[in-house]
């Protein structure tokens, strides 16, 4: 109790630290906030000058740092330059998108992605394995969004079996009964999900396959062949479990691609997730959702990595005994 107590200190600092940092930069960012809500127009300096001083951008560095942090702790991250709204009611519409995306994408990729490793692993002559690490090589080396494009002449344009973009059908009938509603949902999230999927799944497949491949290697692994343990009873205790570890850290630091890691599928498919609102704020200079969006990024970062450690203590006897 004493490690997680430090540890979730830390990860509070840190986060606070990280978001400070981010807060600077923004703000030195080049160019005029403003121009996300008076574009070329032009007026009169009293306007300008309460404008500034509604979104505190005539505040000093360190007083409007301050004041940021005191609010997030709060739960209050400013108010969009552009929409004049809550910047935490623009992510929060935002982010039950990016998370059921996100989610799914994690859950396909470290179910199935460490399932082929090891399968891999335990065979690693077969001709299946050569081609599956072959196409999976292949679909990381292509970037996202060609994954996504080519994805989108196949399935929307040629095949035409799911929609090209969007989360639902706005024709859609509002009363509709809930299973049609459910096909609906499934249908536009099936490219943006085939996407993100191919696209990284290859990372936790090979890290499964080359920590298992490590770990077949081990004494304790011959040791257990040679007493006729059963192929699967060692595949399952002796060599997935021990291979586990590197697997976790890497879960724990994909954490934060719930929310950011997404931008160019949900700009390809219209996807209206966190990562599109981070784009277009970022185009428009509208600072205030920047820094929402990369503090709760950094945020989650921070919590991946406090997850991960939990992880590796309840799987690990061996880290157990750290103070």
């Amino acid at each position: 109790m004493p490690w997680l107590l430090r540890r979730t200190l830390d990860a509070v600092l840190m986060t606070l630290l990280g978001v400070a940092v981010l807060f600077v930069l923004v703000r030195a960012m080049p160019g005029d906030p403003l121009t996300a809500i008076l574009g070329e127009r032009s007026v009169d300096p009293a306007t300008t000058v309460a404008l500034r001083a509604r979104f505190g951008l005539d505040t000093p560095l360190p007083t409007a740092l301050a004041a940021f942090l005191r609010d997030a702790v709060r739960g209050d991250l400013g108010l969009s330059i552009a929409t004049q709204r809550p910047v935490t009611a623009l992510l929060g519409e935002r982010l039950g998108p990016t998370l059921l995306l996100g989610a799914l994408t994690l859950l396909v990729n470290f179910g199935v992605g460490v399932a082929l490793g090891l399968w891999g692993a335990l065979h690693p002559t077969t001709r299946r394995a050569r081609l599956l690490s072959t196409v999976t090589v292949v679909g990381y080396a292509l970037p996202t969004f060609v994954v996504g494009v080519l994805l989108v002449w196949l399935g929307a344009v040629h095949l035409g079996w799911f929609p090209a973009g969007g989360l639902a059908d706005p024709l859609l009938a509002a009363d509709a009964d809930t299973v049609t509603v459910l096909r609906d949902r499934l249908r536009h999230l099936a490219l943006p999900l085939a996407t993100m999927v191919l696209a990284t799944i290859a990372v936790p497949l090979a890290q499964q396959r080359s920590a298992a491949l490590e770990t077949a290697r081990a004494p304790w692994v011959r040791a257990a062949r040679a007493r006729g343990v059963a192929p699967a009873r060692v595949a399952w205790r002796h060599v997935w479990r021990p291979a586990l570890s590197p697997v976790i850290t890497l879960l724990g630091l994909w954490l934060p691609m719930l929310v950011g890691g997404a931008v160019f599928v949900e700009a390809v498919f219209a996807w209206p997730g966190v990562g599109s609102l981070l784009a277009t704020a970022t185009a428009q200079r509208d600072l205030p959702v920047v820094i929402g969006g990369g503090a709760l990024i950094i945020a989650l970062v921070q919590a991946g990595g406090l997850l991960t450690d939990c992880a590796h203590r309840a799987t690990d006897p061996r880290r157990r005994r750290d103070p």
